[in-house]
């Protein structure tokens, strides 16, 4: 495995418990905070998977079930933010869109890498399943 998947591995470890405390506050349960979690924990496996395929075998269609719910859940938790954050942070409402335009992408930046190996890992378990 390259030292820069090693990095972002290792930043997506730390991030989980910030994650999952951002969820706890924005929804006041337990059910968000563990449905993020899963979703990184797969997201770290998946890239874990294309590099060392053995020790975090994928295989089947069901792979792409596990990919689907990193997107849905991914997707769930920006709307989650789009809606909440500004309220959080007691944002104006001229300074929502800019907010709203930076958060989308930083997300799109930091997940990007996760997707695209998830992809690759998915084409490889239903090229052998």
């Amino acid at each position: 495995m390259p030292w820069w998947v090693s990095i972002y591995v290792a930043f997506m470890v730390i991030s989980l418990p910030f994650g999952a405390l951002v969820l706890r506050r924005m929804q006041q349960d337990y059910l968000h905070p563990v449905g993020g979690l899963v979703s990184a924990l797969l997201s770290i496996g998946f890239v874990i998977s294309y590099w060392m395929p053995e020790l975090v075998p994928f295989s089947g269609t069901g792979t792409l079930l596990l990919f689907a719910y990193i997107i849905g859940w991914d997707l769930y938790s920006l709307r989650l933010l789009k809606d909440k954050l500004p309220e959080m942070f007691d944002l104006p409402e001229q300074e929502r869109p800019e907010m709203d335009a930076n958060s989308v992408l930083f997300s799109l930046v930091l997940m990007l890498p996760a997707y695209i190996f998830a992809a690759l890992v998915c084409m490889r378990a239903i090229g052998t399943g």
